[in-house]
């Protein structure tokens, strides 16, 4: 029965309306989010993620990605690439993309930085038809799966793709607007059949809010409230949100609002974070019927990044202090 539900999906929900995957921590994923994040942080980092969507479906909906990226002050800009790979159906259908990375910085002034971007991205997507239950091969009067009455076979295609942004920030904001899928490529299986993936609109800003202790003067804490906006194809989402931050620990709330059907999620987010690596646990609560009680609806997701040594020399570029990541 799961492989039936999965298979509707894909062939529903990916052939009628296809979208990117979503992660909850987008700065614990800033290329993903951004790729004019690549050298941003002005020293080389490393990061990795693991999200598991219904988990009462076991491993239906799994999302896996690592990324790295570090300036280059030869170029005035950064580098990096970007992996992930969206497995559904327990392995039935996956989406690998690997993504390469250039962007240039501009230098306004000592306190205000702009990153421009580009890349270029190559996807491999493979359907594993093995184990499908589909409609057509179910005896109607004793429902008894007899088969397709056709021949599948596994099906694999390939596509490049192509995604632009700009990166404006100071020491404590930071504002940037990126535009996927500038091709809207064809992602379909068949060489006959036409199936464009929707360009994906995205404008994201935020502040660093320091709180300090009237008696000793000193950083008690951060607030770091943040705006995403995203838009592919006829979904449209705001999610709103803010971190906490208090000596190296951190907790935070986010509202995911889909414009037409109003607060679908709501995600807790907590974890550690130094001047090195940040860790974090984030969980989605569901909060549309008929799924809002039921916690195998939500979504598990870990994100850890992780800095390299900073050397002595100072860089050029890569002011960013918001979020620390």
């Amino acid at each position: 029965m799961l492989l039936f539900i999965t298979a509707s999906i894909i062939y529903g929900t990916f052939h009628v309306n296809a979208q990117d995957p979503f992660l909850s921590q987008y700065y614990s994923n800033t290329i993903y989010l951004n790729p004019a994040f690549t050298g941003a942080a002005g020293i080389p980092r490393f990061s990795a993620g693991y999200r598991n969507h219904f988990p009462s479906m076991g491993s239906a909906f799994v999302n896996y990605r690592a990324a790295f990226d570090m300036p280059v002050e030869l170029f005035q800009g950064g580098v990096g690439f970007n992996i992930m790979n969206d497995v559904q159906g327990s392995g039935q259908l996956s989406n690998l993309r690997i993504d390469g990375i250039y962007s240039h910085a501009f230098i306004i002034n000592p306190e205000i930085e702009i990153i421009a971007v580009l890349q270029v991205s190559y996807v491999i997507r493979s359907l594993k038809t093995n184990g499908f239950i589909l409609p057509d091969g179910i005896d109607n009067l004793t429902g008894i799966y007899i088969g397709p009455t056709e021949d599948i076979s596994d099906q694999t295609s390939g596509y490049p793709d192509f995604a632009t942004g700009v990166l404006c920030f100071s020491r404590t904001w930071y504002a940037g607007i990126a535009v996927h899928h500038l091709t809207a490529p064809n992602m379909s299986f068949s060489r006959t059949y036409l199936e464009r993936l929707p360009r994906k609109y995205t404008f994201h800003a935020g502040i660093n809010i320091p709180v300090f202790e009237k008696r000793f003067g000193r950083e008690f804490l951060q607030v770091n409230p943040n705006l995403v906006f995203i838009q592919q194809g006829s979904q449209r989402q705001i999610n709103i949100g803010a971190e906490v931050i208090r000596k190296g620990l951190f907790v935070g709330i986010w509202s995911r609002q889909n414009i037409r059907f109003g607060v679908s999620t709501i995600t807790a987010v907590a974890g550690y974070q130094d001047n090195r690596m940040r860790f974090g646990y984030s969980f989605d609560f569901n909060m549309s019927q008929p799924w809002i009680n039921d916690l195998g609806s939500g979504a598990h997701e870990i994100a850890f990044t992780y800095r390299l040594i900073k050397s002595d020399k100072k860089t050029k570029i890569g002011t960013i202090n918001c979020p620390k990541i």
